[in-house]
C-alpha cells in the first residue's frame, strides 16, 4: 500500500506532481475503468473490490447516487463517477465485468466513512514514477469541480477525482 491518500493535491500546473520530502517516486495505484474513462486512485484510497451487486435505491436521489450496498456491516453509497461528473448523462450501462470500489474518504466522518464506486470492468494495479506523471494538455476545457488533475501517466489519458469534495456533495444529500 502506498503511504499517501491523495495524489491531486500537490500537482503543479506544469509537470509531476509535488512529493513532500523523504517520500519515494513510485506510488501504487489501481487504474480504474469507467464508461469513457481512467481513474487513477492510490491504493490507500481503495479499501477493497467487489463484485457489483445492485444498490438498494433510494427515491428522490440524484442519477449519480446509484443507493446504498450493504459491505462489511456498513450501508455504503454507490456513486456513478461518470453521471457526477457530467461524462454520461442519465444512466450508466452495467456489464459483466463491472465492480464496486469502495473507497476511504479522507475526513475521518464516522458517518460516511466509505464510498462505492461503480466500475466497468477489473481495475489494474499500476506503480505511477513520480517522472511518468505530466498534464493532459488536450483535456484543459474538461475542468469539473469533481476532478483533481486530468493527466498522462506513461502516455495514458487518466482523471484524478477529488474525493473531498465527492464526499461533501453525498453528505449534502443527508442520507
Amino acid at each position: 500500500m502506498a503511504d499517501i491518500t491523495y495524489l491531486g493535491s500537490g500537482m503543479k500546473k506544469t509537470g509531476a506532481p509535488a512529493l513532500p520530502a523523504g517520500q519515494t517516486s513510485a506510488i501504487h495505484c489501481l487504474m480504474v475503468p469507467l464508461s469513457n474513462d481512467i481513474l487513477l486512485l492510490p491504493n490507500a484510497a481503495v479499501a477493497e473490490v467487489t463484485a457489483y451487486q445492485q444498490p438498494e435505491q433510494t427515491d428522490g436521489m440524484p442519477d449519480w447516487l446509484l443507493g446504498k450496498y450493504a459491505w462489511r456491516d456498513y450501508q455504503i453509497p454507490v456513486i456513478a463517477f461518470e453521471v457526477l461528473n457530467g461524462d454520461v448523462a442519465g444512466n450508466i450501462t452495467i456489464n459483466k465485468n463491472s465492480r464496486i470500489a469502495v473507497l476511504n474518504t479522507l475526513n475521518g466522518n464516522m458517518n460516511l466513512p466509505y464510498v462505492g464506486l461503480v466500475t466497468q470492468g477489473i481495475p489494474r494495479l499500476q506503480v505511477v514514477q513520480n517522472t511518468g506523471i505530466e498534464n493532459n494538455s488536450a483535456t484543459s476545457e474538461r475542468q469539473n469541480v469533481f476532478v483533481a488533475e486530468f493527466v498522462l501517466v506513461n502516455g495514458e489519458p487518466v482523471t484524478i477525482p477529488n474525493i473531498d469534495i465527492i464526499e461533501r456533495a453525498i453528505m449534502d444529500l443527508s442520507l
